[in-house]
């Protein structure tokens, strides 16, 4: 996985959580990190072009995956 970005591209805001596909089980380290903007939620459906990041300040999402050429 590509490292944390510390901004933004769309506000220049930090900072950044990483979006977490899927269906995890909700444990104490988990709502920790998502009650502290660490993880947002992207939901269970997983495809190959997801977005890896989501600014906590406007909610845009980027970071897509490169695909091979």
């Amino acid at each position: 996985m590509s490292p944390r970005p510390r901004a933004c591209p769309e506000c220049g805001s930090g900072p950044i959580a990483r979006i977490l596909y899927g269906m995890p089980s909700p444990d104490a380290k988990l709502m920790r990190d998502i009650d502290e903007g660490r993880i947002v939620l992207g939901g269970c459906c997983v495809t190959d072009n997801d977005p890896r990041w989501q600014c906590t300040a406007c909610q845009y999402r980027f970071g897509r995956p490169k695909t091979p050429d």
